[in-house]
């Protein structure tokens, strides 16, 4: 049998890179691990002292500066954001304008004719079309730029408007509340511009002569907006004044919640929870996908190593289909590695991590002991 220094000697390059996959990864989930855990308990902190605001005479008379409230109701807009050039006047948090411009692109198709053996001739044909796109398209780069000449700057740049004053109730929503209206719809009107050489067709304001044949520089507009007065929202946040704003927790995490739909504070928080236990499992999913990698490329070293020891001769990859062992042993590498970040302060969790990352390892170490019980 090749000894260890051997085998790394042979495969010192995937050996190495694999290695430095492992370490990504480890670094990964025990990252993704410690958010989680302090998400998790500054949201615990955080519904513990929240106060549901039912906007009640009593209320005007009680105190809530710098604490951590929940409000739910219709968006109040103090003024509306408009568009003069194309007649557009909307109550609402944010307006979104994206702006595209019709451009030259250019394709590249690549040929390769082997001519003899160990001899290839490559060719590039080049292929020229125009397309609406949301970026320049810098043709000066073109193998053939002669006729194919893009504009260097939009006349009319995107951007998002948000509304200065925006209330639930009384109160005021902060910058940042305002930041999480995201969910944005399409805006439709009836109303067409003032300007004649603005055209509106299907919902989209176009600066051309010709809408079905449009010219290279030629502009399209698409309005969409977020947050509609009269709108339900749910918020939770901390009251500053009369303005609402990030709650801080005494472990320095920020929460701020809002969602669409009048819920309560309970709902709020499931809703969060779910969002963040979601979020943690797809950074799970990227840390053990890189540790997979990781040991696969080492499937050699590991099977070295692990079938000098007799309780761990089951775990090693077999070298004609070493997936299942690899899938086993960076499975309970991950889930020990986020045991470590739970078991300080969720000792259940990280127990069943742990539990649960140690499970191939007493299940084939119970299999050998039984079989040799059977010898």
């Amino acid at each position: 049998m090749a000894t260890l220094s051997d085998t790394f000697r042979t495969n010192w390059l995937i050996a190495t890179f694999g290695l430095g996959l492992f370490v990504a990864g480890s670094v990964v989930l025990y990252w993704n691990e410690g958010r989680a855990v302090h998400t998790m308990l500054a949201l615990d902190e955080a519904y513990a002292d929240i106060y549901s605001m039912q906007f009640t005479e009593e209320e005007q008379e009680m105190s809530f500066e710098n604490r951590i409230v929940h409000l739910s109701g219709p968006i109040i807009c103090g003024e509306p954001l408009t568009e003069p050039d194309y007649n557009i006047q909307l109550m609402a948090v944010k307006l979104r304008r994206r702006v595209q411009m019709y451009q030259w692109v250019e394709e590249t198709v690549e040929h390769n004719f082997g001519e003899t053996v160990g001899t290839e001739s490559d060719t590039r044909s080049y292929y020229y079309t125009r397309e609406w796109r949301d970026k320049i398209v810098e043709s000066r780069h073109f193998y053939n730029p002669h006729g194919h000449t893009n504009p260097q700057r939009f006349p009319i740049e995107s951007a998002v408007q948000v509304a200065d004053a925006v209330y639930i109730g009384k109160y005021e929503l902060g910058p940042a509340v305002k930041n999480k209206f995201n969910n944005y719809h399409e805006l439709t009107s009836d109303i067409r511009p003032d300007d004649s050489g603005i055209k509106l067709h299907l919902g989209l304001y176009y600066h051309t002569s010709d809408v079905f044949n449009p010219e290279v520089g030629d502009l399209r507009l698409l309005f969409t907006y977020a947050g509609l007065e009269g709108e339900l929202y749910s918020v939770v946040g901390r009251l500053q004044g009369n303005k609402v704003e990030p709650y801080v927790t005494s472990r320095g995490v920020h929460v701020l919640l809002v969602y669409p739909g009048e819920i309560s504070a309970l709902e709020v928080f499931r809703l969060e929870y779910r969002t963040q236990v979601l979020h943690t499992w797809w950074w799970r999913f990227i840390g053990w996908l890189l540790i997979f990698f990781g040991v696969s490329c080492n499937t050699k070293l590991l099977r070295v190593v692990l079938l000098r020891v007799p309780l761990l001769i089951g775990l090693a990859p077999d070298s004609h289909y070493p997936i299942t062992g690899n899938f086993l042993i960076a499975f309970s590498l991950s889930l020990t590695i986020a045991a470590v970040a739970w078991i300080l302060h969720r000792p259940v969790i990280g127990a069943c991590l742990f539990l649960a990352g140690a499970s191939p390892y007493v299940w084939l170490t119970r299999n050998l002991v039984d079989y040799q019980r059977m010898d």
